[in-house]
This record gives C-alpha cells, sequence and structure tokens, in this order.
C-alpha cells in the first residue's frame, strides 16, 4: 500500500553545494511525492519523476516552469527505502540540507515521525525480463529474481578505490543497517574546481569523505564507504520511476545520476511499452 507520513517533521541546515541555508518541511500528503519551494513566489509544486530531472550535475535536480530544487537524492532514497510513497515537501531554499552527507538523518526524522498507510496500492515496475543498459564502460541491468537486490561496482583510477564493490538485499532494516550512514564523497584535488564552480560551498570534513593522493582525509564509517553511498544515491534516483520494484537483481557498473536517471526512464518505458 501507499504510505505517508503520520504527522509533520521538519528538518533544517545548510545545501552541500550551494551552502544556502534551508527549512525542510515534510508534510502528510496523499498526491505523491512532491517539492515546494515556499520562498518562490508563485512557485508550484515539482513533481519527483524523471519526467521532471532538469539536471544531474553533481546531483538529481528536478525543476518545472516556476521553480528548481537541487540535489534531493539523499530525501529521495530516505523515503523510498521506508516506502514512503506521499510527501508535500515544503522547501525556503534551493537544495536540502546536507546534514551528515547521508541519508539518515532523513530517515531517523521520518521514522521519528511515524507512518501512515493510506488506502490506494503503489503500482508495481513489473519486469518480466531482463532490462539492460550501457554507455561507454557503464552498465546497468536488471534480472527478474526471487528477491531485490542491488549491486553497485565502483571502479576508478585512484589507488585508493579503484575497485569497490557491494551488495544490498533491499528492505527497510538493511538499508538502515547497512547503507543510510554512508556519506558522499570527494577528491582532493577536485575541491578547487568544484569551488570555483559554486559547488560543494556546503561540504567538510564532518559530511563529506575526502579522498587525497595517498590517504583519506578524515576517517570513514565504514572501509567501503564510497560505494555504499553510490548505491544510496541510485536508490534515491530510481525511486522517480514512482513505482514499486518487484523483485530484482539490479547491478549497475559505474555509472552516476545522469546515468541513474537513464536507466529508471528505461525500466518504465519497458513497463509501459509491454503493458506489463
Amino acid at each position: 500500500m501507499r504510505k505517508t507520513l503520520a504527522q509533520t517533521t521538519v528538518i533544517k541546515g545548510i545545501g552541500l553545494h550551494t551552502g544556502a541555508p534551508a527549512v525542510m518541511t515534510f508534510k502528510p500528503a496523499e498526491n505523491g511525492i512532491t517539492f515546494l519551494r515556499t520562498d518562490i513566489a508563485g512557485a508550484k509544486p515539482i513533481i519527483a519523476d524523471v519526467f521532471h530531472v532538469g539536471s544531474t550535475l553533481r546531483g538529481t535536480n528536478l525543476k518545472n516552469d516556476t521553480a528548481e530544487v537541487c540535489t534531493v537524492e539523499h530525501v529521495l532514497s530516505a523515503l523510498h527505502a521506508l516506502g514512503i510513497t506521499d510527501v508535500c515537501v515544503e522547501m525556503d531554499g534551493p537544495e536540502p540540507p546536507v546534514t551528515d552527507g547521508a541519508s539518515d538523518v532523513y530517515a531517523d526524522a521520518f521514522l521519528q515521525a511515524g507512518l501512515r498507510e493510506l488506502s490506494a496500492e503503489q503500482p508495481l515496475l513489473d519486469i518480466k525480463r531482463t532490462i539492460t543498459y550501457t554507455s561507454g564502460n557503464i552498465s546497468y541491468s536488471a534480472t527478474p529474481a526471487d528477491k531485490l537486490t542491488f549491486t553497485f561496482v565502483y571502479e576508478h583510477k585512484h589507488p585508493l578505490v579503484s575497485h569497490l564493490e557491494y551488495t544490498l538485499e533491499f528492505t527497510p532494516e538493511n538499508y538502515m543497517n547497512e547503507i543510510a550512514r554512508a556519506r558522499t564523497f570527494g577528491f582532493e584535488e577536485e575541491l578547487e574546481f568544484l569551488k570555483a564552480h559554486g559547488l560543494a560551498k556546503g561540504g567538510n570534513l564532518e559530511n563529506a569523505v575526502i579522498i587525497g593522493k595517498d590517504r583519506f582525509l578524515n576517517e570513514r564509517r565504514y572501509p567501503d564507504e564510497m560505494v555504499r553511498h553510490k548505491l544510496l544515491d541510485l536508490i534515491g534516483d530510481i525511486s522517480l520511476t514512482k513505482h514499486k520494484l518487484p523483485p530484482l537483481t539490479i547491478v549497475c557498473r559505474g555509472g552516476g545520476h545522469k546515468h541513474n536517471v537513464i536507466f529508471a526512464k528505461i525500466l518504465l518505458a519497458n513497463k509501459e511499452e509491454k503493458g506489463w
């Protein structure tokens, strides 16, 4: 069944990239997940789906003809993991608070607010055959299975993170225990470029794992925290199908927000085209 929050909950802080302060108010709803910019006069709610992705530069950004919200993947990931399908998210700034760079602060707030089951069922993204997508060295696949699992393979030229791989059996409990605390990450050599382009203004050693030339600049919560965070992002982006995922084996090698969203669109298109 579809689910919403039992009561309103609020999270405050600054955005990861913009550094701008924002207050997010999550309110019970029955019309899907929407984001409303309360700081913009005349703004209309932005529907959280693949058709409202405006860009995927360093995050998943949603927009309509009146407003935009940036870097919403951590919020969406926490909502999807807990089975929350309907909530009105009011924001008085352009970007959700980065909190600790993960999704646990959001998930904990949702659990504390409580969940309420609605009378309608969430549509199922019923996939009957293997669906694949490739772009260069990046590849995605979704294969019917007896349970829902996500596997992410992260490869990079940097020797400290040359190959990381993690598989999650997707349940709310496993997500909270294995994925929700995994923070965003970046490379020390990128920081100057990011700052120069108006990004990572809210990032610091508390909310991001920073990878230096030959060492990590801060302590990790897990040895493989980086690939766990890539899974966290993937779960948030895939939720933009607005469908419940059936038992599948989903495998992603490489990729990021741009390709996550493309794959979500492919899954949705296959469901619609085949009439499943």
